[in-house]
């Protein structure tokens, strides 16, 4: 639904008043359309548009996601990941798959492939397929160096059918609409409960920082078309908290629990208070984020922050079934 109102904000172009619109539109890609949220603003005084710092990001982010689920081509952590599984540098990957100079490198900075470079690249994943591409380029390389990239190969770990610490912190988790189109990163993972734990002065309630984890994701969301920490939400009773919450927090080293006891009333604190442990998983961004989400709520008591989790869309739209919550509502985010 498209939305409109005036926002703090001179116009660059006459120093006048700015209109803000937000709405969905359809969009196009590679012949196809995708239904993407917009933002941009209007001069008052002229009506001529103009963009916000971020919006061209955000617009391809989404249409991006979806484009790769649809088709199921790798996002660009993932084409990272397989080559450095082989050991292999640009010019290697290069000749071995076909691709131009310089195509591959491209693709792990994000550009997305034509969709029979991206399922080349996930059967890529399996050894014997990398194994059999690049026999198909054996006269590309030198004798000794097809050896030696022949037994990097063939020594690769195989690829797990499961990550167990992933499996444990994500369960089933799939990756799309319903994970922010991110990565299941437990690293980051990690480091964002451990973040937000110490912006709370080193204890919260599970419950205040299941809304902690809900706003960053989807404001992350909201700003770049991808949530920071690839968790899926579902609405429950108390408002909107990540899957699994409790055994993530249970087993993230160096997170504690303690029982209060307040007016015969029992409730969990969890407890984080290690300064010396270096964030190193989060990008400036992300952190960026995080800051901005805990300045807001770390003022607020568990029920204030319960009340506003309660007016959001995301909620009253899905708790009557307990269901999962689509990142597409981070745009109707009413308290931050």
């Amino acid at each position: 639904m498209k939305t409109e109102r005036y926002i703090d904000m001179k116009s660059p172009l006459t120093g006048g008043r700015v209109k803000l619109v937000e709405d969905i539109e359809k969009q196009e890609f590679r012949n196809e359309k995708f239904s993407v949220h917009v933002r941009y603003c209007i001069c008052e005084d002229t009506g001529e548009q103009f963009s916000l710092e971020g919006q061209d990001d955000l617009t391809l982010n989404q249409i991006y996601g979806q484009y790769r689920i649809k088709h199921g081509i790798p996002f660009a952590d993932e084409i990272v990941s397989i080559r450095e599984r082989y050991g292999l540098n640009y010019t290697q990957i290069s000749k071995i798959t076909g691709f131009g100079t310089n195509q591959w490198k491209q693709y792990e900075q994000g550009v997305v492939p034509s969709e029979s470079n991206g399922k080349m690249i996930a059967a890529m994943s399996k050894k014997q397929c990398m194994l059999d591409l690049l026999e198909s380029s054996r006269s590309e390389f030198q004798d000794s160096e097809y050896v030696k990239i022949h037994a990097r190969i063939s020594a690769a770990p195989e690829l797990p059918k499961f990550n167990p610490e992933q499996q444990l912190f994500y369960g089933q988790t799939k990756r799309g609409l319903y994970n922010g189109y991110s990565e299941m990163n437990v690293a980051k993972l990690k480091d964002m409960v451990r973040f937000l734990i110490q912006k709370e002065c080193g204890y919260v309630c599970p419950t205040k920082l299941n809304k902690e984890m809900f706003y960053a994701d989807f404001l992350h969301f909201r700003k770049y078309g991808k949530s920071i920490s690839g968790l899926h939400y579902r609405a429950i009773q108390y408002g909107p908290v990540p899957e699994h919450f409790d055994t993530i927090y249970d087993n993230i080293v160096g997170v504690t629990k303690s029982i209060i006891i307040t007016n015969d009333c029992e409730s969990v604190r969890l407890h984080y208070d290690n300064e010396d442990q270096q964030i190193t998983a989060l990008t400036k961004e992300e952190i960026d984020t995080l800051t901005e989400i805990s300045s807001i709520l770390q003022p607020k008591r568990t029920s204030e922050v319960i009340e506003m989790s309660h007016n959001e869309t995301a909620w009253s739209n899905n708790e009557q079934t307990h269901s999962f919550i689509p990142y597409s509502e981070a745009f109707n985010l009413k308290a931050i």
